[in-house]
């Protein structure tokens, strides 16, 4: 399917767009979204690492997480790609932190005709709920 979808990283020190990545197909919140509240999932934000910490349990910052949002995602040529903050498509997820936890936030609509799907924690995300 062609699906398009736009997801934009905010900055925790500032609040402002630090990323925005356009993907092309499958888009949809039981797809892309779906994938990417599985890849947050479980894992925090923290400022400074130890010996031991690992990708698959922490993110050393907004822009740490970003950065291994799009090598999980960029397995090939085309499909996932860096866009100009502001782009917006069929599905625009939104990854931000609060309370020192990762929050994902789902918007449907264009410009002018937008509907917040979700808006909480990335662990709470169940696309079934959206979709229904």
């Amino acid at each position: 399917m062609g699906t398009r979808s736009t997801t934009t990283f905010i900055n925790e020190y500032d609040g402002k767009p630090m990323a925005t990545c356009y993907k092309q197909c499958d888009g949809y919140p039981s797809g892309y979204g779906q994938d990417l509240a599985d890849f947050l999932s479980g894992k925090t934000l923290v400022n400074g690492f130890s010996i031991g910490d690992t990708i698959e349990t922490r993110f050393n910052g907004m822009g740490c997480l970003a950065a291994a949002v799009i090598a999980h995602f960029k397995t090939g040529i085309g499909e996932y790609y860096l866009t100009s903050t502001g782009d917006e498509q069929e599905y625009n997820y939104t990854v931000y932190e609060k309370d020192g936890k990762i929050h994902l936030k789902v918007v449907t609509g264009d410009y002018h005709d937008k509907e917040t799907l979700y808006d909480g924690l990335a662990e709470g995300y169940d696309s079934a709920l959206i979709e229904n």
